[in-house]
C-alpha cells in the first residue's frame, strides 16, 4: 500500500515526519512531494496523489472550488502558524516591534508576495494602521517560504528584517532572531490537507488524514512551530 502526497515547502517538513510514524504503524509508504502549488498542481490535474497539504485555507479554497480537485469532507486543519518579525542573528539594528519596522529609516523590510504568505505583511501592518509607512520599507520580496527564506539568507547586507511565520526561528534558528509581536497584531493562518478525488485508495487516504488530527501527530506539529488545532 502507497500514498502520493503533493505539499507547499515548509508545511511539508512537519508533514513527512508525521508520515514516517504513520509508516511505522501501518505499513503504508508515504511519497511527498513538496514544491509551490505551481509546481506539481499539473500533476494533480492530470490524475495524480491522494493528498494535498497547503499552508493557507484560500489556497485549498482554489484547489476545492475552481480546480474541483479534492473531497469536501476530507479537508482539515493540521496546524496553525502566526506572524512574527524577523532579525539579523543578534538583532544588530535592536528591533523591538512593529514601531521600529514603521519609523526607523535605517530599516529595510523583506515580505512575501505569494503562496500561504501572500498578504501577510498587509494584515499585520494594517492591524497596526501603519501600512503606508512599512511598505515604504519594502526593499525585496519572497514569493514563498523557500524563496523568501533564501532571499533572506542572500540580502544581509541590506535587509534587516522581515514579516514571516513563526516556524521560521524553529527550523532555520542558526540565521535568524524572533521578535514576537504582541496578540493583536499576530495573524494566524492554517496548515490544511484533503484528499484528492484521484486516489486510488480513498479509505487509507482518509485514515492518514485522521492520523494527522492525533495526538502523535499533534507532537509533531508542536515541535516544529505549528499549533496543533485543540479539536
Amino acid at each position: 500500500m502507497s500514498l502520493k502526497v503533493f505539499s507547499t515547502g515548509l508545511p511539508a517538513i512537519p508533514l513527512k515526519n508525521t508520515a514516517n510514524i504513520f509508516e511505522e504503524k501501518y505499513g503504508v509508504k508515504i511519497e511527498i512531494i513538496a514544491g509551490q502549488v505551481e509546481q506539481w498542481l499539473p500533476n494533480v490535474l492530470a490524475g495524480e496523489g491522494d493528498i494535498v497539504c497547503v499552508g493557507a485555507e484560500y489556497m485549498m479554497d482554489d484547489l476545492q472550488e475552481e480546480h474541483k480537485l479534492i473531497i469536501p469532507d476530507t479537508r482539515v486543519t493540521v496546524g496553525y502558524r502566526r506572524s512574527v518579525i524577523i532579525v539579523r542573528k543578534g538583532n544588530p539594528k535592536g528591533i523591538r516591534g512593529i514601531e521600529d519596522l514603521a519609523s526607523r529609516d535605517d530599516v529595510k523590510l523583506l515580505v512575501c508576495r505569494g503562496a500561504c504568505q501572500r498578504g501577510l505583511w498587509d494584515d499585520v501592518a494594517s492591524k497596526a494602521m501603519v501600512t503606508d509607512k512599512i511598505r515604504s520599507k519594502i526593499v525585496m520580496y519572497g514569493v514563498g517560504c523557500l524563496d523568501t527564506y533564501q532571499k533572506w539568507l542572500k540580502s544581509k547586507e541590506y535587509v534587516d528584517a522581515a514579516v514571516v511565520w513563526n516556524v521560521y526561528g524553529v527550523i532555520w534558528p542558526k540565521d535568524l532572531d524572533v521578535i514576537e509581536l504582541p496578540r493583536e497584531l499576530q495573524v494566524y493562518r492554517s496548515t490544511n490537507v484533503a484528499v484528492l478525488k484521484s486516489t486510488k485508495d480513498e479509505s487509507i487516504a482518509r485514515k492518514f488524514v485522521e492520523f494527522l488530527r492525533t495526538d502523535d501527530s499533534k507532537d509533531v506539529y508542536r515541535r516544529f512551530g505549528w499549533i496543533p488545532p485543540s479539536r
